[in-house]
């Protein structure tokens, strides 16, 4: 009847110091510096939403900042704030590449992509990656550099000669 797990909401003070220092001791948020006393633990997910209070989804915010974002997700936030979230330029660069651009920036950055297992008729097979699967893998490890550099050793493709076929069935 009673649930004897208790929800941990918060980090502990290790944690809190280790996110303060990967903060630069400046909230993350509006780069204002921070003593630790004066730090709060904002979330990128709300623990109302499925958040919880790992480093991961942790960010070191002022008292402004955390007030202001209240339940919204951490891109959400930085939108309003007038910040473009962290790798969404990346992102937009990825969007328009092809399957076979994508292969090689995987392959050639170490970018390990699974494509999805679907059940069928005969058993279960597994699908190829889908280009969002390989935006989100490829936008977490690499930066805009590393795409325009990767694209230029990319060998162009050799265009085969069409044969042309005769019609005499007539």
């Amino acid at each position: 009847m009673w649930d004897d797990e208790s929800v941990k909401r918060t980090l502990g003070i290790r944690d809190k110091k280790i996110l303060w220092e990967r903060a630069g001791h400046k909230c993350e948020a509006c780069g204002k510096e921070l003593d630790f006393t004066e730090m709060q633990v904002g979330h990128k997910t709300a623990a109302s939403k499925g958040g919880r209070a790992t480093l991961r989804n942790c960010v070191c915010l002022c008292y402004r900042c955390n007030n202001l974002q209240g339940t919204d997700s951490w891109n959400t936030f930085l939108k309003k704030m007038g910040k473009e979230p962290e790798g969404a330029k990346t992102k937009e660069i990825l969007k328009g590449l092809s399957i076979q651009k994508f292969k090689f920036l995987a392959q050639k950055y170490n970018v390990k992509v699974k494509g999805s297992v679907e059940g069928g008729l005969f058993g279960d097979y597994q699908r190829p990656p889908s280009k969002t699967q390989y935006v989100n893998a490829l936008a977490k490890q690499i930066s805009e550099k590393d795409i325009s550099s990767g694209l230029k050793e990319i060998p162009e493709p050799v265009k085969k000669k069409s044969k042309r076929r005769r019609l005499d069935w007539f």
